[in-house]
């Protein structure tokens, strides 16, 4: 036998299938909002770094680039150091931009021209004009910028690739 709802129960259950309803139309946007930029793709654009028609063939020379970071939330760009290497490959010059952070514990590497290499100074890491890992506990080559040269003027994107 079927037991008949009484007018309280149903206003109840009306008041809180109606609260859902709302609170549903109201959260609907912000969880939107919140997971969007997991799944929106960021685009990897193309940062100038100068003109490197000074830059000497067989000395790395350091730009400071003001780099657009690729994470899903908005961030202000970060200032980070593109080593710019220009070396002869027969009758052509060949350009690197290189990373200056080390593959070992990601410390900030620098041109020594002493040693004529890249010297990591937290434990010794050495590496080469052209960014091969030489010495020292680096277990992997520093790391390239994809790059394009738009007459002398150097461009390059946050996505890097193993020398």
């Amino acid at each position: 036998m079927a037991r008949r709802m009484s007018r309280r129960r149903f206003m109840v259950l009306a008041t809180n299938v109606a609260g859902a309803g709302i609170t549903l139309l109201i959260a609907a946007p912000i969880v939107g909002e919140v997971l969007q930029p997991i799944f929106t793709r960021r685009a990897h654009p193309w940062v100038r770094v100068g003109d490197i028609t000074q830059v000497p063939v067989g000395l790395p020379t350091a730009y400071v680039v003001q780099m657009p970071t690729t994470q899903a939330w908005k961030v202000p760009p970060v200032a980070r150091i593109v080593y710019v290497v220009k070396l002869n490959v027969g009758s052509a010059v060949q350009v690197l931009p290189l990373s200056n952070v080390c593959t070992h514990m990601q410390c900030d590497v620098h041109w020594d021209q002493n040693l004529q290499q890249f010297l990591c100074p937290c434990h010794g890491g050495l590496y080469s004009i052209t960014g091969v890992n030489v010495g020292g506990p680096p277990p992997r080559p520093l790391f390239r910028y994809r790059h394009k040269l738009v007459g002398e003027t150097l461009y390059v994107r946050d996505q890097l690739t193993e020398a």
